[in-house]
């Protein structure tokens, strides 16, 4: 990945100033010793297309996707991966030849999370939400083999679209549940995800309606709220003795994704979330 000529990746949202994401990249490339750079670009809608081509004929790697582009992008690459076809939407894309092929990585990446702690086959898992993050959580939680998912929603019809992406997979079953009242979570839980912003500074929840008396430290549990200190949630699944991933966590696991879609190497997780942190706390 040397050379005289810098290679370069990116991210395309809007707004894109209060994204953290390019310092952590940045270090994730310089710890490999690459001359590979990532630009923080605030692309509008109508100007997408024209951002991709721009990416294509100065011969980015790749490129990261964010707000509000995730579902608009699939019609503008050349080619999905199967998941992200499956959740109708992508997170990054990689360039392979000429073309670039859309990822979805905001589910791989609590995916690869969660297997640090347990096998996810055969597992059962309750899912907090029905928007992009949580409909990209259950198809990747189906493909690594979950036996039972639960999607736990404030609003019926969401969770119940949601559930039928999972229609006909062998060795699955699903059930919705309309989130009304505290939930308190099945014994038989193996993951617990919060694939909603509650919990984030600024949400008017501090945590999820959960009762924290039916977490037990059998139970892995996943908050993708993003905070610089734990969240409620994460604080009362350790109080429990549950392992908690955070959202810095999930974040950084989507960057070395990203990286090694791009270059096909493992970045360091810890180098990287060590810049995440403070770019963080300074947005906040």
């Amino acid at each position: 990945m040397g050379g005289s000529v810098s290679q370069i990746t990116g991210v395309f949202s809007t707004p894109a100033a209060r994204n953290p994401i390019s310092a952590m990249m940045e270090a994730g490339y310089s710890a490999l010793g690459y001359n590979v750079h990532f630009l923080n670009c605030d692309v509008a809608p109508l100007r997408l297309l024209d951002a991709i081509n721009g990416a294509r004929a100065t011969g980015w790697l790749g490129f990261m996707i964010g707000d509000p582009h995730k579902r608009a992008v699939v019609t503008h690459l050349d080619g999905l991966a199967e998941s992200a076809a499956v959740i109708g939407a992508a997170t990054c894309a990689a360039r392979r030849g000429d073309a670039f092929i859309g990822e979805n990585t905001e589910g791989w990446a609590v995916i690869e999370t969660l297997e640090d702690h347990l096998d996810l086959d055969g597992s059962r898992a309750v899912v907090l939400g029905a928007g992009q993050a949580a409909r990209a959580v259950v198809v990747e939680l189906a493909r690594a083999g979950a036996a039972h998912i639960t999607i736990v929603n404030r609003t019926g019809l969401h969770a119940y679209r949601m559930a039928s992406l999972l229609a006909g997979m062998e060795g699955l079953t699903s059930e919705v549940v309309e989130w009304s009242d505290t939930y308190r979570l099945p014994p038989t839980t193996d993951v617990v995800v919060n694939a909603t912003r509650i919990g984030a500074p600024g949400e008017a929840e501090d945590r999820p309606d959960l009762d924290p008396e039916s977490l037990h430290s059998s139970m892995v549990v996943v908050d993708m709220a993003l905070s610089v200190t734990p969240t409620q949630l994460v604080k009362e699944a350790r109080s429990g003795g549950c392992p908690a991933i955070d959202g810095l966590d999930v974040l950084v696991a989507q960057g070395m994704l990203a990286i090694r879609l791009w270059t096909n190497t493992d970045a360091d997780a810890t180098v990287m979330r060590e810049v995440l942190v403070p770019a963080l706390a300074r947005l906040t």
